[in-house]
């Protein structure tokens, strides 16, 4: 995880440590909220969401201490790391704060190094500990419910056609859902694995020039099949004289494919048309996907991008997805230098959009 999209606690009824911990944080471009008392830690805990905290322990109203045993009644030690920091010595102190839960400690006077090196191995544990969540609830869900019905078609295909038997109907539409489920499991698992790679900065991007339409004409495509199934129309609406973009053309595949994807698949069947629209800005190339369905909620508009799972609107034809398509959408555009969004229509559906600097 990226330091600026880390929010971390400081809780010390001494303003200059306060200060100067803060200075030296923010340097390293960590989002820093600060609380002079216990009392002032818990009421933001509960306003905002905290990756890490560093709590001293002696402090007037309510100690470090109690402030780390309510912390641990909601928030769990891979959820909520928690470094506690104190003057007084003896291992005492440090015995009862690692039993009330706390991660680790660090001493005061502080040394700055040694925080720094705490605090990064610790969200980093923490990135590794909700990546292990993640896969583990695509694991027993998303991909546990398509594997099932792999199984059961199987067995049937193999019931119904005797070995050197013709292939039946029935028996061919069978093995047609077993290759749909595979390819969902198969994007799964691929949606997984591209977003720990870009959560680690590893994700390496292969740029060359490259038109966007043509991009786009290829996805639709692909996604042509799928939309009538669904009794969808896919509308290209493409502008012909917009410039070309430096860019890694299998990643920018990736987010327009989930655009068009995602619209196929949370549209209600018979919804009318798909648009795949692209148009020339202001020193970019803007690319839209305008559906439709259901359009988003408040809260699902503010929450689009962000790693927290599904949305609100469940897909139409039982589709699976590991709901981290749009975060991993986010991060290839922002890699591109680009931007990317989403507006409800002013009658229904909504739009999801990006744009990518031009050439």
């Amino acid at each position: 995880m990226k330091p600026e999209n880390c929010n971390l606690l400081l809780v010390d009824d001494n303003t200059d440590n306060l200060h100067l911990i803060s200075f030296t944080l923010r340097k390293l471009r960590y989002n820093i909220f600060t609380a002079e008392n216990g009392y002032q830690a818990l009421e933001l805990l509960n306003q905002q969401k905290i990756d890490l905290v560093l709590l001293d322990i002696m402090m007037p109203g309510i100690d470090g201490f109690e402030v780390l045993r309510q912390i641990r009644l909601k928030r769990s030690l891979a959820d909520l790391p928690v470094l506690m920091s104190s003057a007084l010595e003896g291992s005492r102190d440090v015995v009862k704060a690692l039993q009330l839960g706390a991660n680790d400690y660090i001493t005061k006077p502080v040394d700055f190094s040694i925080m720094q090196a705490r605090v990064e191995t610790h969200l980093r544990l923490r990135e590794l500990a909700i990546l292990r969540e993640e896969f583990l609830r695509i694991a027993s869900h998303d991909l546990k419910n398509p594997l099932f019905s792999i199984l059961v078609a199987t067995q049937l295909v193999l019931e119904m056609v005797p070995v050197g038997q013709p292939m039946t109907e029935q028996a061919n539409g069978l093995l047609d859902m077993v290759g749909r489920q595979t390819s969902d499991m198969q994007r799964i698992i691929e949606d997984l694995l591209d977003f720990q790679a870009a959560a680690q900065d590893k994700l390496v991007l292969r740029r060359k020039l490259t038109n966007l339409n043509t991009l786009a004409r290829e996805i639709v495509e692909l996604n042509t099949n799928y939309a009538t199934h669904k009794n969808q129309i896919l509308v290209l609406d493409l502008e012909e004289t917009i410039p070309d973009i430096e860019v890694d053309p299998q990643r920018i595949i990736q987010v327009i494919q989930n655009l068009v994807g995602n619209a196929i698949k949370f549209s209600n069947r018979q919804s009318g048309e798909i648009i795949v629209r692209t148009r020339p800005g202001d020193q970019v190339v803007l690319f839209e996907v305008c559906d439709q369905g259901p359009g988003l909620t408040g809260e699902d508009l503010d929450q689009a991008f962000r790693k927290t799972g599904p949305l609100s609107n469940q897909p139409t034809g039982g589709e699976k997805s590991s709901g981290l398509g749009l975060s991993i959408a986010r991060q290839m555009v922002e890699l591109h230098n680009g931007e990317i969004g989403v507006r409800n229509n002013p009658g229904n559906g909504a739009t999801f959009w990006f744009t990518l600097p031009a050439v």
